[in-house]
């Protein structure tokens, strides 16, 4: 395993909720009203795997290579309808500067000449803050990766998960799938819930994180902790990259590469 400190990190509705794994392997959380504020923060994090889109298209070539990263993560997870469309960087400044649905909906379809679905523009300030981010920061560009918990829990699981994340058979199936990778994941899912009862009050008055928020960010961070060298990535070994040479991949392990 790593020695590094690595975050799994999932945006929790208002706040980024990350777990952390480092040497002791025991996880940690927090939540965070940014990302850059974890990366250049006391944690010393080393290396994050966030459930949010890198590497945004802004036209018809950069779209072709977005769609080609969210196919291989619909066929590699065997669950399509978690892997949404994502919106254009346009689209994405748009929705951070506060603009409405149908404001960032139309951009979107300048850009990329099709509409926003309201599950894209809803996250997609979020995406828009991390784009901001990667763009000012090159470096961690390279630490900080794109990955979707249904791809590395299937990976990790070795088999087609069955069950809603959102169901207690979801969650349980997604602690099966961790045995093996972290000690005793339903005692470490128990510890995230209880610290995320103490964040201070100005934090969590922006965010109240969800169970399979939890569980996804504790499957990220088991995914972050696989050395550097171990980590596949979706589509394979297609080189895409955005208008702004960020790089448009999704980072999970497996023993055998998926789809």
């Amino acid at each position: 395993m790593s020695t590094d400190t690595v975050a799994g990190v999932d945006w929790a509705g208002g706040a980024w909720l990350a777990v952390l794994l480092r040497e002791d392997g025991q996880p940690e959380c927090c939540l965070e009203r940014d990302l850059e504020a974890l990366w250049n923060g006391d944690a010393g994090v080393d290396r994050i795997l966030v459930d949010v889109p890198i590497g945004l298209p802004h036209d018809a070539e950069t779209l072709a290579a977005r769609e080609a990263v969210d196919s291989a993560a619909r066929s590699a997870a065997e669950r399509p309808s978690s892997v949404f469309p994502v919106p254009s960087r346009g689209a994405c400044e748009a929705a951070k500067d506060g603009a409405d649905y149908e404001t960032v909906s139309e951009q979107n379809r300048a850009d990329l000449g099709k509409g926003l679905s309201r599950q894209s523009y809803h996250i997609a300030p979020a995406v828009g803050e991390v784009d901001a981010f990667l763009r000012r920061d090159e470096a961690a560009s390279e630490r900080v990766m794109e990955a979707h918990p249904e791809v590395c829990f299937r990976g990790l699981n070795g088999r087609r998960l069955d069950r809603s994340k959102t169901t207690a058979p979801g969650v349980g199936e997604r602690l099966d799938a961790l045995d093996g990778h972290l000690d005793d994941p339903g005692a470490a899912l128990g510890r995230i819930c209880r610290r995320l009862a103490d964040v201070p009050d100005d934090v969590a008055n922006e965010s109240d994180p969800t169970v399979d928020d939890a569980v996804d960010a504790l499957g990220l961070a088991v995914v972050a902790n696989r050395p550097a060298e171990e980590l596949r990535f979706l589509p394979g070994d297609a080189d895409h990259q955005d208008g702004e040479g960020i790089p448009m991949r999704m980072a999970y392990w497996s023993p055998e590469p998926l789809a």
